[in-house]
Formats: structure tokens, C-alpha cells, sequence
């Protein structure tokens, strides 16, 4: 019995450290990045495809060098506002509405919001976007996002306030995506959020 513990333990942790070290099912973004983002060249760039499912990876980070590199995928939840379901997410610019922006964003460094918690301020560049600063719209880590050690392909994470628009990720990605926007510091690093 001892002996299936073991093996059962390994097999969960090899699958939660796999799920974090590698890096899963992002655009060819090279490829599909629009033109006018290569107007503000920067070193890394963050991609979030809302329309995969939220328990799957959807948050992809680029490097770019001659080309975009995939090193770092994770969840993120999306805003639980307006008639969004855990399948579906309801994109809005308006305050109070708690539901997702798409757009061009830039990273504006690391703030504290009114719980305490440290997350990354967000500035919108586009219509769809804009009123991100005024929402208070950041990415900050959640305990929700951080729960599932590994991806569920086809599942979606409940709705709750874990999102009220935000970028809710799990603790290691925020971390992760910290570290690449202070390496980045030479140009503030991008995120563009897009539903297909």
C-alpha cells in the first residue's frame, strides 16, 4: 500500500512540476502579432487567448529576439461580470461592470491594491481598453488560479470574485511575469488580451 502511495505522489508532483516548466498551446504569434505592436519594440510580450478554457493555459509569455519564442505559459480567470459563465467571458470598458477588457496593454509596474495585495498596475491602449487605469484592472496572483497543480483540457474554473476584471493568476506566474517585466525595464512590457 505504502508502495502505491509513493508511485501516486510522484506521478502528481511530476505532473504539477511539468505543468509549470513547460510552456503549452500558444499562438505562432510571430506570426499572428499585429503589425502596429512592432512600432514599440520590447523584449518580452504577454499573450492572453480568453477563448481557451480557463482551467487550460491561456496566458502565454514571448521572448522576442529574430523570433517570438514561447517560455512561459499559465492559467488566468477572466472578470465575472455581466452575463459571463465560467465558459464564456462578457468583455466591457465600463466602470463597474467587472468584466474583462481586450486590447493593448502596457505593464506600469508593481502597486498595492486596497486589500494589501501587491499586483501589476495595467494602462489600456485601445477602445476596448481604455478605462483599465480607472477600473483599478491589474493582474495579481489568487488563490483561486493557484489551486490547480496541473490543466484540465476542456474545463472551466468557476465564477467567482476572483476576478472582477482583473488578470487573476496563480502565485508562480505572477511571479514569473514580475521577473520578466523587471528584466524587461528598458520598455514596458506589453499584454494583449483577444477573444477569437
Amino acid at each position: 500500500m505504502k508502495k502505491i502511495r509513493k508511485i501516486i505522489a510522484v506521478v502528481f508532483l511530476s505532473g504539477v512540476i511539468l505543468s509549470f516548466c513547460i510552456p503549452k498551446g500558444g499562438p505562432d504569434w510571430f506570426r499572428e502579432r499585429p503589425k502596429y505592436l512592432t512600432e514599440y519594440p520590447n523584449t518580452y510580450e504577454i499573450v492572453v487567448d480568453f477563448s481557451k478554457p480557463s482551467c487550460q493555459d491561456r496566458l502565454f509569455i514571448y521572448k522576442f529576439n529574430e523570433e517570438a519564442d514561447l517560455i512561459y505559459s499559465g492559467v488566468v480567470l477572466h472578470g465575472c461580470g455581466g452575463k459571463s459563465t465560467p465558459s464564456k467571458p462578457e468583455f466591457s470598458n465600463e466602470i463597474g461592470s467587472n468584466c474583462s477588457s481586450l486590447g493593448v496593454y502596457t505593464l506600469e509596474g508593481i502597486v498595492k491594491m486596497k486589500n494589501g495585495m501587491e499586483a501589476i498596475k495595467l494602462k489600456g491602449w485601445s477602445d476596448t481598453n481604455s478605462n483599465a487605469e480607472k477600473r483599478g484592472i491589474y493582474i495579481h496572483p489568487s488563490i483561486m488560479a493557484t489551486l490547480l497543480p496541473f490543466n484540465l483540457p476542456g474545463v472551466n474554473f468557476p465564477l467567482t470574485k476572483a476576478s472582477e476584471s482583473c488578470f487573476a493568476v496563480s502565485y508562480h506566474t505572477y511571479e514569473r511575469i514580475k521577473y520578466y517585466m523587471e528584466k524587461d525595464s528598458n520598455h514596458k512590457t506589453k499584454l494583449i488580451a483577444y477573444y477569437e
